[in-house]
């Protein structure tokens, strides 16, 4: 049997948000690889010739972004990626404290399974390589990925959701430019025992390293950017 009519509209409106999805997170993604940068201006037709797709599905992609304050909507002439202030971008730091802190409380307390264990070291790695290499984009993408893992580990539904959207990992990626600053061997100490705890199996220590680094983190940016 063919589908009926309301079945064919269900289907290319499944179809359609998936590509608008799918546009949000490259559109994400080429802020996270430095494709775009803040300020820049993102033009329909450009992106749409960029994605291979129409307009219609750039320009909602770009109003849902708008909605998450990733871009902002400039009348007639597009969006731009938006430029965060230092006191935003700390801001959003001790925010997503919370979010992490749990999600590593959690996540600690099934590191005894082996495939769990397994994926937490694996996902650390990235961490590792970007400190060594001195990158800071990679090492913060690193972090953010490592949190991910953790949070799907989590078992926790929203802590995993609310970390996945869209303005976190656009706001993640803005923090390269504050951290680790000059503090590069301080910061992969700290999370090398982070990961250690993490693995250890001891959720109480690792809440309590992880928001002391956190705060650690939060004193060097008001200190080296704000005070400046």
């Amino acid at each position: 049997m063919f589908p009926n009519a309301q079945s064919l509209t269900e289907i290319a409106e499944d179809e359609s948000a998936s590509l608008v999805s799918r546009l949000v997170d490259a559109i994400v993604d080429g802020v996270m690889a430095g494709r775009y940068a803040p300020g820049q201006r993102l033009i329909a037709a450009d992106l749409a010739e960029e994605y291979g797709v129409s307009r219609a599905p750039v320009r909602e992609a770009l109003h849902m972004l708008a909605g998450e304050g990733v871009v902002e909507l400039i009348a007639n002439r597009g969006a731009r990626i938006r430029t965060l202030s230092v006191k935003e971008r700390v801001d959003f730091l001790e925010f997503t404290e919370a979010i992490c802190a749990l999600g590593v409380r959690l996540a600690t307390g099934r590191s005894s399974d082996p495939e769990v264990r397994g994926a937490i070291e694996r996902a650390y790695l990235a961490i590792e390589d970007g400190w060594s290499r001195r990158h800071a984009r990679d090492f913060v993408d690193g972090l953010y990925r490592y949190h991910i893992e953790l949070n799907r580990i989590s078992g926790n539904g929203f802590v995993d959701f609310f970390y996945r959207r869209p303005y976190i990992r656009f706001y993640t990626t803005m923090l390269a430019d504050l951290a680790p600053a000059s503090h590069w061997d301080q910061y992969i100490s700290n999370y090398r025992l982070i990961h250690e705890t993490i693995l250890a199996g001891d959720g109480h220590s690792a809440v309590v390293i992880f928001t002391s680094h956190i705060r650690w983190v939060v004193r060097n940016m008001r200190r080296d950017f704000l005070q400046a």
